[in-house]
């Protein structure tokens, strides 16, 4: 189901579907999309906050309309059907940045789900990771705590972490047996193997 938004908060790698309107604009304006965290230079230039620009050339008819549903979205998985629930802890010590305390090593398995089996899993950290799943698709159930946010509905397979914070997922294995990695989407996180093992059985 559509959400409206005046705003999305992005992290590396997440994807969202987005429709924008611009009727309320007149012709000629400019309205340019802008990443609010951008970085600029010591002269005040911004250097990545300005990401593109629309300018409205001209007045149509509109006739196109927003679905109720963009794209069929199946049926999300219950984490009353969870067969297992998992901890992992995105963390560094000032040398090595490590899952549950454990540099990368890509002979071991942190995890081991069933083929088709839904696993619900609590990810934290103590700044802010993107953190990425691949094969599975998966639910945000709680953000530190509470609710999902305002940017966790749907299908996800990358997920904001924010400092000091735990987000719990439901996760459900289908598709492939084989082995894959997760791990944190922060190029320099990445770069510094910031990421673990799970095989589907």
């Amino acid at each position: 189901m559509p959400i409206h938004h005046d705003r999305l908060l992005v992290s590396q790698a997440e994807r969202f579907d987005v429709i924008v309107d611009f009727s309320r604009y007149p012709v000629g304006t400019r309205v340019t999309l802008k990443n609010l965290f951008g970085w600029r230079n010591r002269s005040g230039i911004a250097r990545t906050s300005e990401v593109m620009r629309f300018v409205v050339a001209r007045q149509e008819k509109e006739e196109s309309f927003v679905p109720e549903k963009l794209a069929p979205q199946g049926e999300l998985p219950d984490p009353a059907e969870a067969d297992a629930t998992r901890r992992f802890s995105f963390s560094t010590n000032g040398r090595v940045w490590a899952v549950n305390g454990e540099p990368f090593d890509p002979e071991r398995i942190d995890a081991r789900p069933r083929l088709g089996a839904v696993e619900v899993w609590e990810l934290s950290g103590e700044t802010i990771h993107p953190i990425h799943l691949h094969l599975v698709h998966f639910r945000v159930l709680s953000r530190g705590g509470g609710k999902p946010g305002p940017y966790d509905a749907g299908w996800k397979d990358t997920v904001f972490l924010g400092a000091d914070a735990n987000v719990w997922v439901a996760a459900r294995f289908s598709g492939y047996r084989g082995k894959y990695p997760f791990h944190c989407h922060n190029l320099e996180h990445e770069d510094m193997m910031m990421m673990a093992n799970f095989e589907v059985v």
